[in-house]
């Protein structure tokens, strides 16, 4: 029997309301803003205020171990968010504005060393076999300052012909130390192909400016 009477709309409380501290305030993916702050969900860790921040703690999640600041798993991979570096050796992933400004943010220091901060160049190599032994020189470039090798310690440049002028282009550090090794038919150029042997006028600075060997004769 109707009785009469009216319907009122309460509030539901599943919906989220907007929190005006909030406003213009982005949280990570699984996180949430509450009194102009951000937060993870239930169930999730790490930085919340990082897009890919707020780790999952649940077993049988895509990575093995959990990533660190600034970082977020992807593929069963940690990976830095967009901006930021691994370099500290930690896990935790620095912003590149902090690489190399000096000020050490790693605990190692590892953010501010001379091999982190080096600044690179490209340096042309140019040579010429001139050894009519009917075999191509094969040559390497070598840096005393560091263990590194051109094209790499199991590959190696080689010579286009008889008089055909060869190039190479390479990266290195400047004002780094780079020697020249070549071998052809028995026969040894500067340090070799092993980087072990002596020379008086195989190396160089690298720099931008480029290093032309000259023509390599058999004697």
């Amino acid at each position: 029997m109707w009785l009469g009477g009216c319907v009122i709309d309460a509030p539901n409380d599943d919906e989220p309301r907007l929190d005006p501290a909030c406003e213009g305030i982005a949280c990570s993916i699984d996180g949430y803003c509450r009194e102009g702050a951000c937060y993870c969900d239930s169930g999730y860790l790490g930085n919340a205020y990082a897009e890919h921040g707020c780790q999952s703690t649940r077993p049988g999640g895509n990575c093995s171990t959990t990533c660190g600041l600034n970082s977020y798993c992807e593929d069963e991979a940690c990976v830095c968010e967009q901006g930021f570096i691994a370099v500290c050796g930690t896990g935790d992933c620095l912003a590149l504005r902090q690489l190399c400004d000096g000020v050490p943010d790693c605990p190692s220091s590892a953010d501010e060393a001379p091999q982190t901060c080096a600044q690179e160049s490209i340096q042309q190599w140019t040579l010429d076999d001139a050894c009519d032994d009917g075999v191509n020189l094969s040559w390497r470039l070598w840096s005393i300052d560091r263990d590194w090798a051109w094209p790499g310690a199991d590959g190696v440049f080689v010579s286009e012909g008889l008089g055909v002028p060869s190039h190479e282009e390479i990266e290195c550090r400047k004002g780094e130390t780079v020697c020249f090794g070549g071998e052809a038919a028995g026969l040894t150029w500067g340090v070799g192909l092993d980087g072990e042997g002596g020379c008086d006028d195989c190396c160089y600075q690298c720099s931008e400016e480029s290093i032309d060997l000259g023509s390599l004769g058999c004697e």
